[in-house]
C-alpha cells in the first residue's frame, strides 16, 4: 500500500496520481465519443481525448520547472499544488489553447476544443469518482471542494493502480469497445 505524499491542498493530504487509470478510462471515453462524432461530422480526433486526460495533473511538475526558469507564480498565495489545475476555468483555458494549436495543423477549432475539453472533463470526473475531499472543479465560482469518493484509492495492483478503480475502467473500456463495434457493424449494412 503506497502512502499519499504530502503535496498540499490547503493542509491536506493529496492524491495519488492513477497514471494507468486515467489512461483506461480515458481510452474508453475517447472511443465512444470518437465513435459518435465520426458518425455526425465524418472527423475523429478521439485521440485527443487521451492525451488530455493527462494535462491536470501538469500541476505537480509546474512549480518546480517554472521555478528553475525563474518563474514563481502563485495561486491562492501559494506556488502551484496539486489540484490547482483540476478546475473547469484551466480545463476552458486548456481547450481554448489546443483549439488554437491544432487548428493550423489542419483540427477545425471546434473539434479540437471538444475533445480536449473532453479528456480534461474526464480526468476531473474520474478523480471526483475517487475522492471523496476531491477539488475545487468549479473554481474561480466556487472554491467549495467536491468529490464523490466512490472508491478507496491505494495502489494495490503492483504498486501502480488500484485493482478497484481499474477493474471497473476496464469494465468500461471493454464495454466501449463492445459499443463501437456494434455500431461499426451497424452502419457497414
Amino acid at each position: 500500500m503506497a502512502a499519499c505524499r504530502k503535496i498540499g491542498i490547503a493542509g491536506t493530504t493529496a492524491q495519488e496520481i492513477m497514471l494507468l487509470e486515467h489512461l483506461v478510462y480515458s481510452t474508453a471515453i475517447a472511443i465512444v465519443l470518437g465513435t459518435l462524432y465520426r458518425r455526425y461530422t465524418g472527423r475523429d480526433h478521439a485521440w485527443l481525448v487521451v492525451a488530455s486526460a493527462y494535462v491536470p495533473d501538469l500541476d505537480i511538475v509546474a512549480d518546480g520547472l517554472l521555478q528553475r526558469i525563474g518563474i514563481t507564480v502563485m495561486v491562492h498565495g501559494s506556488p502551484i499544488r496539486h489540484g490547482n489545475f483540476h478546475n473547469a476555468a484551466v480545463m476552458l483555458a486548456y481547450a481554448v489553447f489546443a483549439a488554437l494549436l491544432l487548428h493550423p495543423a489542419g483540427v477545425r477549432l471546434v473539434d479540437s476544443f471538444f475533445f480536449a475539453a473532453a479528456g480534461f472533463g474526464a480526468h476531473l470526473f474520474e478523480d471526483a469518482l475517487v475522492y471523496k475531499g476531491g477539488y475545487a472543479f468549479f473554481w474561480p465560482l466556487s472554491n467549495q471542494h467536491y468529490g464523490i469518493g466512490a472508491f478507496e484509492y491505494t495502489r494495490d495492483w503492483y504498486g501502480v493502480a488500484n485493482a478497484e478503480v481499474l477493474i471497473v475502467g476496464v469494465i468500461a473500456l471493454a464495454g466501449a469497445l463492445v459499443f463501437w463495434r456494434a455500431w461499426e457493424k451497424r452502419c457497414w449494412k
